[in-house]
């Protein structure tokens, strides 16, 4: 399970060092991708990857939305390994896509974890909870 905030610096050559308390699910192997819900990266372990790409893979093949969304995330993704200091590197594309120049926000999201531009997070993430778009509302939907 990936929990928590940190902010990081990628390094000259786009290596990010991985938060220590995240390594231990990545050592086997881990996927980058866009997440097309936001303007941000997926890390993934290779294990959360293949039942994730397997549902990608079983929407309909004729349907518009589903090939957009299979062309978004298989044609960006980038089977990784952690080195031996625990980074990896982002490639140079999927930074553009993100919009990540060397400061980083490193997201846990449960099951994988999201690499954010920090304005971009401040945005998306951290302004939404000032305002009404997340409430209590919604939280109470899940009954807890």
């Amino acid at each position: 399970m990936f929990l928590g905030e940190y902010t990081h610096n990628l390094d000259d050559k786009g290596r990010l060092t991985v938060p220590a308390k995240f390594r231990e699910p990545l050592m086997a192997g881990l996927i980058v991708t866009r997440n097309p819900a936001d303007r941000c990266l997926m890390v993934m372990p290779k294990a959360e990857w293949e039942i994730v790409a397997a549902k990608i893979s079983a929407l309909p093949l004729t349907d518009a939305k589903s090939a957009l969304l299979r062309r978004a995330i298989f044609s960006a993704a980038e089977d990784l390994l952690l080195d031996k200091q625990g980074r990896i590197l982002i490639s140079q594309r999927l930074r553009e896509y993100a919009q990540i120049e060397s400061d980083i926000v490193i997201a846990g999201v449960n099951k994988f974890i999201e690499l954010w531009k920090p304005a971009n997070w401040q945005e998306k993430v951290l302004q939404p909870l000032d305002g009404d778009e997340i409430n209590g509302d919604l939280f109470a939907a899940l009954n807890v």
